[in-house]
């Protein structure tokens, strides 16, 4: 157990250790690189701060090769065996974000070229490539270039902010974040993409019409 911090202290985590559980609940994720001493802690203290997320129906998703941490539904989000014969849902814990069209799609380039690229290999994705590649991708009717431009930079923005992408010390440059690959499975990915896919061809064949 620890020193007591306060009077009334009954926590058994150092400080860092309950500096590192209170990252991994507010989220989105901890990585070697940009919280050196909270990732050092989750390391070193792994299975405490197992147990506290467990208590709180989360799970701690670790990958020490990547350097990444995060917290999770536990199970799935599924529901739970209360211990009296019953199941009940899980409660829901973490805030959640709504992923908006665009940012569905920056995470579908990005997870993909996760899955090209080796083991262990850093992935760095220029961001105006990028940008080219989502606005083909359009479900709707909006036309408006600008419109477009700015829906953009605001979903890769929130990518800063999510972690999934840091910036290179080239401009517009920047390397993919491991962490997609536990968050988003590859058959999660690929279900998302033939939708999208039908969406793209179904707007194809709208212009086409269109244009006759």
């Amino acid at each position: 157990m620890s020193t007591p911090m306060w009077p009334e202290d009954t926590g058994t985590l150092s400080y860092h250790s309950r500096r590192a559980l209170v990252q991994l609940l507010k989220g989105p994720m901890s990585t070697a690189q940009d919280h050196p001493q909270v990732w050092q802690a989750i390391v070193s203290d792994e299975g405490a701060l197992r147990s506290c997320l467990h208590n709180v129906f989360l799970e701690l998703v670790l990958d020490e090769d990547a350097g990444i941490a995060f917290s999770r539904a536990a199970a799935g989000g599924q529901d739970v065996d209360t211990g009296d014969g019953r199941r009940e849902p899980m409660p829901k814990v973490l805030r959640t974000e709504s992923l908006s069209h665009t940012d569905t799609l920056i995470i579908l380039h990005l997870r993909q070229e996760l899955a090209l690229a080796a083991p262990g290999e850093r992935v760095i994705v220029d961001r105006g490539e990028l940008r080219e590649q989502v606005l083909l991708y359009r479900v709707d009717t909006e036309r408006d270039e600008t419109k477009l431009g700015k829906r953009f930079d605001a979903a890769f923005r929130r990518m800063g902010e999510y972690s999934l992408v840091h910036a290179t010390e080239t401009e517009g440059r920047f390397e993919v974040s491991p962490a997609l690959r536990q968050i988003f499975d590859a058959a999660t990915v690929e279900g998302v993409r033939a939708e999208y896919e039908r969406y793209r061809n179904a707007g194809s064949a709208q212009d086409t019409e269109e244009q006759q």
